[in-house]
């Protein structure tokens, strides 16, 4: 169940941000889309008023006898027969007006000079059919473009006097009121009420009825265009046609519902293919991948999974990812067959380590009492390497009786081959002192072998010291090694500053110098290397010459062993959890 959830959710992830983003798409399309149309067709309209108000205008002024016919209608359209859509009627007025004005085409060429001239049954005859033809004239145009109103008018005095008038279908022509104005009809004239009529009154020119329409929010239900006529120069009437617009917003609602459902369907469509192309080239592959990795996880069998990750063919980054992965398992397995060879490495050379700790601890003497038949002196000795193996050692040896052989050295650098080194440099030094030569010359010998063969340019300091026994004189010399501590009987251990010769290996043919001192009965003389003394904590601090004597004189009493023992309790609680970075190796010999 969780597998499948898993598997499920790449999918998801794409999908839903895609259905939003394609909600928010098609939202603002239709928005757009309403948007865009609703401007169009409220253009289309100003643009239909426009070309109707001009036509009709034009219209008027191609009626010469139009400056006479304004004046007249207004001042006797009581006395005037209607005659609305007769023709027969109209024809026996036209008739009547040619008995009175005999050279008569037609009503519309009648000058002005003309129409004066008339009795005043002719100047009735030519006004009622001048008006039924223009009326005519309405009525087509009205019939034609379709528009709310269409009328032509004069403003005097605040008030507006209506001339003509069109209708279509069963509109009735009511002077009083009604669906349309006829002749005599007037209303009210308001500044304010149409913001275009008002800058054409103003101008006597035409303007953008649309934009002064919009910017100055005059009646929100009609689109309102207003066309001057104009005679000899002078504005005489106006045409005004009114054009309903919100029976618009219905239209391009609908429409833009249906543009919007169309595109849905094809984003729907759009979306569905997207998915099965995503399946198929996507979530397929990253599945497939998924199970041979899960089944990698359980049986490691790389062979089988680098043959079934080749078989994921998508031609795209999912394939690659499975050539990632190919080359991932058999980097792994690689990996895991170095792992397991480093291992077993690892493991032998732990057992080498192992087993060249032992040999180097049973170089060094480690039995302890290491003189069990003699009451006259105590030694003890211990070596703490840094590593595995170290590059300190010590060593005692009786040269006969009374003649103790005493080195303590510290060879350079750690580890394996500072053990070597070390096991060469103890041999020479027991080897050269058990033939018999002093400090000195033991010294000197070692150096020579060592020079000889010493590539490595490595180098050991050596503390040598005979010790007779009997007297507590010791005939010592030293090669760059620390600085011995020796305690008189009843006393105080002290920092012996004896003198320093250069290091064993460092410089061939190099000679060293002897110096004695006596170890008092009961005395003891404490020796180490480097390590104690530059022990380190972990603010960096050493430990120092001056707290090893401080460690020493807490018990000045006590036995070789125990004196090692309280000293090494020291260093490490000193160090801390800070890391040894050297041997700690220490010597303390003590007559009794």
């Amino acid at each position: 169940m969780q597998k499948n959830k898993r598997n499920g959710k790449v999918a998801l992830q794409i999908s839903r941000p895609m259905s939003i983003i394609e909600i928010i798409v098609i939202l603002l399309t239709s928005v757009f889309i309403f948007a865009y149309n609703m401007t169009h067709y409220i253009r289309e309209r100003f643009d239909s008023a426009n070309r109707l108000a001009t036509y009709t205008a034009a219209e008027l002024e191609s009626y010469e006898p139009l400056s006479f016919l304004i004046p007249y209608w207004q001042e006797h359209y009581e006395d005037m027969e209607f005659f609305y859509g007769d023709s027969e009627k109209a024809n026996a007025k036209i008739a009547q007006l040619k008995e009175k004005l005999p050279e008569l085409t037609e009503a519309r060429y009648v000058t002005p000079k003309q129409a004066e001239s008339l009795d005043a049954q002719g100047q009735l005859l030519l006004a009622e059919v001048c008006y039924y033809e223009l009326s005519e004239s309405y009525s087509r145009s009205k019939n034609a473009y379709s528009p709310e109103f269409l009328t032509g008018f004069v403003v005097n005095n605040g008030e507006t006097f209506f001339l003509l008038t069109g209708v279509k279908g069963d509109e009735a022509r009511i002077s009083s009121g009604g669906e349309v104005f006829e002749l005599g009809s007037t209303t009210p004239y308001a500044e304010g009420v149409y913001p275009v009529l008002d800058d054409i009154i103003r101008t006597g020119e035409p303007v953008d009825a649309m934009e002064l329409s919009m910017s100055k929010g005059a009646d929100n239900d009609y689109v309102h265009m207003f066309a001057p006529v104009r005679c000899d120069g002078e504005t005489i009437m106006f045409v005004g046609v009114s054009m309903q617009w919100r029976d618009l917003i219905s239209s391009v609602l609908s429409m833009s519902l249906l543009i919007a459902v169309v595109i849905s369907v094809l984003f729907l469509i759009l979306g569905i293919l997207f998915m099965k192309l995503l399946k198929k080239n996507v979530i397929v592959p990253l599945k497939d991948e998924q199970n041979i990795i899960n089944e990698y996880k359980q049986t490691k069998d790389t062979e089988k999974t680098v043959d079934e990750l080749k078989l994921i063919t998508s031609n795209n980054e999912i394939q690659e990812l499975a050539v990632d992965f190919s080359s991932m398992v058999t980097e792994i397995k690689r990996y895991i067959d170095n792992i397991q060879h480093i291992t077993a490495e690892k493991e032998r050379i732990g057992a080498e380590l192992e087993l060249a700790t032992r040999i180097q601890a049973n170089m060094l003497p480690n039995t302890f009492p290491a003189f069990p038949d003699r009451e006259d002196f105590d030694i003890y000795a211990t070596m703490t390497p840094a590593k595995e193996v170290g590059g300190d050692f010590y060593d005692f040896f009786l040269l006969d009786d009374d003649h103790l052989g005493i080195v303590m050295a510290d060879v350079s650098g750690k580890g394996i081959p500072a053990a070597l080194f070390m096991m060469m440099s103890k041999i020479l030094v027991s080897n050269f002192a058990m033939m018999g030569s002093n400090p000195a010359k033991v010294l000197e010998q070692t150096n020579t072998q060592i020079c000889k063969n010493n590539d490595e340019k490595m180098f050991v300091t050596v503390w040598l010291g005979v010790l007779e026994i009997s007297t507590g004189k010791i005939t010592a010399a030293n090669a760059g090694h620390e600085y011995p501590m020796i305690r008189k009987a009843d006393g105080n251990f002290e920092l012996f500053k004896d003198k320093h010769s250069f290091v064993i290996g460092g410089l061939e043919g190099m000679k060293y110098k002897e110096y004695e001192l006596t170890l008092e009965k009961g005395g003891t003389l404490f020796l180490y290397t480097d390590g104690v003394a530059e022990a380190t904590n972990a603010d960096n601090k050493l430990f120092g010459t001056d707290r090893m004597i401080e460690v020493l004189n807490k018990t000045p009493d006590a036995s070789p062993k125990d004196l090692l023992a309280s000293m090494k309790q020291q260093v490490d609680e000193f160090v801390g959890e800070a890391p040894q970075f050297d041997d700690l190796t220490m010597l303390a010999v003590r007559l009794r």
